[in-house]
């Protein structure tokens, strides 16, 4: 019973890994022992970008280490990066669109002169 309370804790993940994947046989290895893992819902694995993205209830830390154990393949977590809100964007367009104004402006001693 303790074992299933545990399953139903964990949500619904997404975990991208880089898998290193050179042939087909790679990729049926790395697929075989993944279908395998428990709480495994879905996954994909993309030789030529060496990618496996699982879907499922899984602990995505547990998963790359049973696959570095299953298969003997260099296997790492693909970390999302942050994405900006539109506030920083915002920012961040206003700031280059000011360093690019002040770049031709008449009260920068650098400013470019010749046209």
């Amino acid at each position: 019973m303790g074992k299933q309370k545990k399953n139903e804790e964990l949500k619904v993940v997404v975990a991208e890994f880089k898998v290193s994947m050179y042939c087909n046989a790679c990729e049926r290895t790395v697929a075989k022992a993944i279908s395998k893992l428990k709480g495994v819902e879905k996954f994909t694995t993309d030789m030529n970008k060496h990618e496996v993205v699982i879907t499922g209830r899984i602990d995505p830390q547990k998963v790359l280490k049973k696959l570095k154990k299953k298969t003997g393949r260099r296997v790492e977590i693909i970390e999302k990066e942050k994405e900006e809100s539109p506030k920083d964007l915002a920012l961040s367009d206003c700031c280059k669109n000011n360093e690019v104004l002040m770049m031709f402006n008449d009260e920068n001693p650098n400013a470019c002169w010749i046209m």
